[in-house]
């Protein structure tokens, strides 16, 4: 048996007084892939939605390593190493795969965007998704699977321990 990366205890959750969440427990283990399975408004889009920093639990506590973890808000639930990867994707279809897998994190020779370096940084990102087309490829050139890959080349590249899917297709 491994480490728990994520712990879930006695976990409570209401939407306007509707409980949707009651006395969750769940552990995750590091290097594992853990489905969660179940009817629609079972719970798991709002368990997630904890983790990811989306929601706030009322009851109970969550762990990440070994250590009480609440995240504020998604910037605070990525820069713990989660990562979302929304049913909706979170992409620009106008700008390019480059673009949009590096946008707020370009990088920068004399304060300038290192277009050449960022090429060659989401080429390698593609290349661990094993997507095999130019990083100046508008999004919207897309095909839907195309563009999941590019949201888990994204996850990957920004260092994401745990990365989430809802409702992938």
């Amino acid at each position: 048996m491994g480490l728990a990366i994520v712990q879930f205890e006695h976990i409570g959750k209401h939407f306007f007084a509707v409980p949707v969440l009651h006395d969750i427990n769940l552990s995750i283990e590091a290097g594992t892939v853990t489905g969660l399975v179940g009817e629609n408004g079972a719970g798991k889009s709002t368990l997630m939605n904890l983790l990811g920093g989306v929601y706030r639990m009322e009851e109970g506590r969550m762990l990440l390593d070994g250590r009480e973890f609440v995240p504020a808000d998604p910037s605070e639930a990525a820069r713990a190493g989660i990562a979302f990867i929304h049913q909706e994707l979170n992409l620009l279809a106008n700008l390019s795969i480059a673009d949009n897998l590096l946008i707020g994190s370009f990088p920068t020779t004399a304060g300038l965007i290192d277009r050449r370096k960022a090429r060659s940084m989401a080429r390698d990102m593609l290349a661990a998704v094993e997507l095999e087309t130019s990083p100046d490829t508008p999004v919207e050139r897309l095909s839907p699977g195309q563009r999941q890959l590019v949201e888990i080349a994204k996850a990957l590249g920004s260092g994401a321990r745990i990365i989430i899917f809802d409702e992938p297709t």
